[in-house]
C-alpha cells in the first residue's frame, strides 16, 4: 500500500539507547501488522529491518537507520529503526528531522539511559511527536514502575496509557487505561476484576495528566469530574506534540505483548502529515520565505533522509515526500545543488526489498535510483515554481583517523569508494590534512570509523589501514632581526649564478600569517627580480629549522641586496630568498607552536567535576560551564594532541552518558619539555628516512 490519504499516514522513528530493544520492537509492530509473516529476530539473526552483514555478525546491533513502509487496515505506515550506539546515531539523527513521530524504548530494567535522553532531545528539536514503550516487562528484574520514574527524572511527564497485568514471567498482557480494555494473547477482553481497582485508578490518574496539560481541558474536567476517551485521546495527541506529557505504554517485543496496542496507538496518538503542521521553506524564484502545506496538488517538495549504497543495486535516496505528488518519468529540481533530475522508478522500501509503486504523495517515503550528485539532506522541488524547504541539520563526526590504502594499486578506489560511503552516512567526513599530507577519515566514534572500514571492504573489494593522525604542528620566531644575508654565488666555467639579498625579519601576532615588505631602493636589486626573492622566502616558509613545520605568522622585509649584470637571474634571487629566510629564522628564536582546539563536553551533573579534572590533566583550560537541558556543558580550550584519542575516555568517565564536539580554536607555544620530545622524535623520522 502507498499514497493512501495523508489522513491515514504516520511516519515514526523507533529511538533509545542501544540493546533496549528497539528493532525487536520494529519486529513485532511489522508481524502484528502482517507486513511480516514470522517474528524475525535479532538474536538468530531472522531479523528483517538488521540485514546489514555488520549487524548480523553478533557484534554490533544497529549500524544504519532502515526504513519499512507497510500497510495496515487502510493505513499507511513508515517505520524507521534507528541505532541506539551513539558511534551511528548521525544516520538516525537526520531521518529523525524528516519524520512526525516517535517511539522512545524503554528497558523495564533499566530505565532511561544515555541514548534514550540523546535521542528524544534530538526528537523534541525535530518537533516529532513522542510515545514511550516500557520494553521487556517480562525480564527478570523488570520494573515498570522504576521505568516510569526514571522519565519523571528528566524532566517528562508521563501519561500511562497502558500497564502490565503483571510482570517477569507473570506477565500475561496489559490494560488499555484509554479504552479501559485488556490486551491478552486472545485479543482485546473485559479487565479481569483482580486489575478492576487499579485500572481505575490509572484512569483518574491519566485523566489528571492530560487535563493538567490543557486549560480547556482542565475546565472541563473540574466541572464534570471526568474525561470522554475523545477528549483524553485529543489531549494526549496535543500533549505529545508540544511535549506537555508523553503518553507510555509497555509490553515485551520478543513476547508479542502490547504491541497490537501499541500499533493502534501509532494511528490514534501520533500526528497525520497534515496534524503536523507546514514545513519551513523559501520560494527558488527570489528567496522569499514561506511555508509548505502537505498538499497533493500543490508544488512538488521532499528531503532526501537517507542515502543507500547497494552493491549491485546502486545508490539509492530515500525521500519523505512534503508535498506535491511525484511520478515516475518526470523532471524535478535539486533545490540544494539548483542541478536538474530526471526520476526513473518509484520504489516502497520494505527493509532490503524495494517495490514499485505509480507515484508518491505528502508523507510517502520513497526511494528513486541513481539521482545525480544527491546526497542525505538535499532537498528537492518542482522544477518551475518550486520551494526550497529548510535542509535538515547533518551530524559532524568527533574522532579522526589517518587512513591509506592497504596497496598502492588500491589508493584511488579507496578513496572513490570512501566517497561513496560518504553519501551514504553523512556524518562521515574524508579531507586531507595540508600540513601533514594525511588524509583523514572522521567520524561519531573509533567504531563508527572502524565499521566503515569492514564495510569499505565488504561492498568494494578494498583494504584501508588507520593510524592515529599526525597533529598540524607549526613554528614561528618570537624575536626580530636585521640585515640577515642571503647569498648565491655559484661560478662553473661557463654563466655563473650570482644574487644577494638582506632581510629583515619579526615576528606577527597569532593567526596573521605572512607578511612581504619591498623596501628596495636605488635599485640594489631590479625591481622584476624582487618577486623571486618573495617566492624564495615563501618556498622556505614550508619547512621549519625545529622539527620542519611550516613556519606560520612572520613578517618579513627585503631591506637591501647587490646583484650582477650578467650572472644575477630569477634562480638565483630565489635561491638568495630561501637561504636567507632560513638563517633569518635561526637567529630569531623559533619556537614550536601546537593546535589548540574549543571543546564541549556535555555531560550528566554529576560527571562535571570530573570532566573539569580530567581536561585540566590534558593541559587544558576549562572557559565556563552552562546547563542545557538535561545536560551540563563544559566549555574549554585543550590542545589537539591531548585530545585524540578522548572518545573512549569520555565513555569510561561517564558510563557512556557523555559526548563533545570539537572545533579549531587557535595555535600556541609547544611547553619547552614536551617541544624537546617532539623535535627529538621528528629528527629521528627523518634520519630513519635518509
Amino acid at each position: 500500500m502507498q499514497n493512501v490519504d495523508c489522513q491515514n499516514t504516520r511516519n515514526f522513528a523507533l529511538i533509545g539507547h542501544a540493546g533496549d530493544g528497539k528493532t525487536s520492537l520494529g519486529e513485532a509492530i511489522l508481524h502484528a501488522a502482517g507486513a511480516t509473516s514470522e517474528l524475525g529476530r535479532v538474536d538468530d539473526g531472522t531479523s528483517t529491518l538488521n540485514y546489514l552483514p555488520e549487524e548480523k555478525d553478533g557484534h554490533i546491533a544497529s549500524i544504519s537507520a532502515h526504513v519499512y513502509g507497510f500497510g495496515w487496515e487502510g493505513n499507511q505506515l513508515g517505520l524507521v529503526d534507528t541505532p541506539g550506539d551513539r558511534n551511528f546515531h548521525g544516520d538516525g539523527l537526520v531521518a529523525l528531522q524528516a519524520l512526525d513521530g516517535a517511539v522512545l524504548v524503554l528497558s523495564a530494567v533499566d530505565g532511561v539511559k544515555a541514548g534514550s535522553e540523546k535521542m528524544l532531545s534530538a526528537a523534541r528539536e525535530s518537533n516529532a511527536s513522542v510515545l514511550a514503550f516500557v520494553n521487556g516487562v517480562d525480564r527478570e528484574r523488570a520494573n515498570f514502575a522504576a521505568a516510569i520514574d526514571s522519565l519523571g527524572n528528566i524532566g517528562i511527564k508521563p501519561a500511562i496509557v497502558a500497564f502490565p497485568m503483571g510482570e517477569n514471567e507473570a506477565l500475561s498482557g496489559v490494560i488499555d487505561v484509554l479504552h479501559m480494555k485488556a490486551a491478552t494473547a486472545s485479543g482485546m477482553d473485559e479487565i479481569p476484576a483482580e486489575y478492576a481497582d487499579e485500572a481505575a485508578s490509572r484512569r483518574e490518574e491519566l485523566a489528571e495528566a492530560v487535563a493538567e496539560s490543557d486549560d480547556t481541558l482542565l475546565e472541563r474536567y473540574l466541572e464534570e469530574g471526568e474525561l470522554s476517551d475523545e477528549e483524553l485521546r485529543s489531549g494526549l495527541v496535543q500533549g505529545a506534540k508540544n511535549g506537555a506529557l508523553m503518553p507510555v505504554l509497555c509490553g515485551s517485543a520478543t513476547g508479542e505483548v502490547g504491541v497490537s496496542l501499541l500499533l493502534r496507538d501509532l494511528m490514534e496518538l501520533l500526528p497525520s502529515p497534515i496534524e503536523r503542521g507546514e514545513w519551513e521553506g523559501a520560494a527558488m524564484a527570489d528567496g522569499e520565505a514561506t511555508l509548505v502545506s502537505p498538499d497533493p496538488d500543490g508544488p512538488f517538495t521532499a528531503v532526501v533522509m537517507k542515502t543507500i549504497v547497494d552493491r549491485y543495486a546502486g545508490t539509492l535516496s530515500v525521500l519523505r515526500v512534503v508535498s506535491g505528488t511525484l511520478k515516475p518519468d518526470s523532471s524535478i529540481l535539486n533545490a540544494s545543488t539548483d542541478e536538474k533530475l530526471r526520476v526513473a522508478k518509484l520504489l516502497a522500501v520494505r527493509g532490503e526489498s524495494y517495490d514499485e509503486v505509480p507515484e508518491a504523495g505528502p508523507g510517502d517515503l520513497v526511494a528513486l535510483a541513481k539521482l545525480k550528485a544527491t546526497h542525505t539532506g538535499n532537498v528537492l522541488t518542482a522544477e518551475k515554481g518550486g520551494i526550497r524547504l529548510t535542509e535538515p541539520t547533518i551530524p559532524q563526526g568527533v574522532i579522526s583517523y589517518a587512513i591509506e590504502a592497504a596497496s598502492q594499486k588500491d589508493e584511488d578506489k579507496v578513496y572513490q569508494a570512501l566517497d561513496r560511503l560518504c553519501e551514504e552516512d553523512p556524518s562521515l567526513h574524508v579531507g586531507r590534512e595540508p600540513s601533514t599530507g594525511e588524509f583523514l577519515l572522521t567520524g561519531m566514534g573509533e567504531l563508527h570509523v572502524r565499521t566503515t572500514v569492514k564495510k569499505l571492504e565488504r561492498l568494494f573489494d578494498v583494504k584501508m589501514e588507520l593510524k592515529t593522525p599526525k597533529v598540524p604542528y607549526r613554528e614561528t620566531i618570537t624575536r626580530s632581526v636585521q640585515h640577515v644575508e642571503g647569498k648565491l654565488k655559484k661560478q662553473s666555467g661557463g654563466a655563473g649564478m650570482f644574487g644577494v639579498c638582506y632581510l629583515d625579519i619579526e615576528p606577527l601576532p597569532r593567526a596573521a600569517g605572512f607578511e612581504f615588505e619591498d623596501k628596495i631602493v636605488g635599485g640594489a636589486i631590479p625591481r622584476g627580480l624582487i618577486p623571486a626573492v618573495e617566492k624564495g622566502i615563501v618556498e622556505a616558509l614550508d619547512r621549519g629549522p625545529l622539527a620542519g613545520y611550516p613556519i606560520v605568522d612572520v613578517k618579513v622585509a627585503c631591506v637591501d641586496g647587490k646583484y650582477h649584470s650578467v650572472d644575477s637571474n630569477e634562480m638565483a634571487f630565489k635561491l638568495a630568498g630561501s637561504f636567507g629566510m632560513k638563517a633569518a629564522v635561526e637567529q630569531a628564536k623559533p619556537v614550536l607552536l601546537e593546535p589548540y582546539m574549543k571543546a564541549e563536553v556535555s555531560v550528566p551533573d554529576d560527571s562535571v567535576g570530573d570532566i573539569m579534572g580530567d581536561i585540566s590533566s590534558r593541559r587544558g583550560v576549562v572557559q565556563t560551564t552552562e546547563s542545557r537541558g538535561n545536560a551540563s556543558v563544559v566549555i574549554a580550550k585543550v590542545p589537539m594532541s591531548e585530545m585524540l584519542e578522548y572518545a573512549s575516555t569520555l565513555t569510561s568517565l561517564t558510563g557512556g552518558k557523555g559526548e563533545f564536539h570539537m572545533e579549531f580554536s587557535h595555535y600556541d607555544p609547544v611547553p619547552a619539555k614536551l617541544a624537546e620530545k617532539i623535535i627529538d622524535a621528528a629528527k629521528q623520522a627523518d634520519a630513519s628516512k635518509g
